[in-house]
């Protein structure tokens, strides 16, 4: 979403931690599909929801739609103090 973004360009270090995984949707399909569903507060229908953190519990299930939504917010570049807020409190309790 930003001038110059693509595949190549990442850093697949940037989140060195065997828990993530990073894909590449370089159509935006994701990030227009949480917008559609304004998931986490997140987007409205139209928009692409990038640049954004969702957090969901361990027993969540995707079927047709997410549950078990624990948190989400955007931005995050520059601007940790979501994540922080968010996810300390979700990793000091597991």
């Amino acid at each position: 979403m930003l001038a110059g973004d693509s595949r190549g360009a990442w850093d697949a270090h940037v989140l060195d931690d065997p828990r993530v995984v990073s894909l590449w949707d370089g159509s935006r399909l994701a990030g227009k599909w949480f917008a559609d569903r304004a998931l986490g507060g997140l987007g409205r229908p139209g928009d692409v929801v990038w640049d954004a953190y969702f957090a969901f519990a361990a027993n969540a299930r995707w079927l047709r739609e997410p549950s078990g939504l624990l948190a989400a917010g955007s931005d995050i570049i520059d601007n940790t103090n979501g994540l922080e807020q968010h996810f300390l409190p979700l990793l000091m309790s597991h």
